[in-house]
């Protein structure tokens, strides 16, 4: 039985591609963050910054 193809999540950061397992906790969360903003910019909606 052949053994299911594996996903490798890469990122480009500073002009290198990086794995995504690599980054720290934070970078990861900043990371995610920014990339569901770009994709729900795409369908018209804009996040609300929050007050302090």
């Amino acid at each position: 039985m052949r053994e299911p193809p594996k996903i490798i999540n890469c990122i480009e950061l500073d002009g290198k591609e990086v794995l995504f397992e690599e980054l720290s906790e934070e970078q990861r969360r900043q990371v995610s963050q920014i990339l569901l903003d770009n994709f729900m910019a795409g369908l018209g909606y804009i996040r609300k910054q929050r007050s302090a």
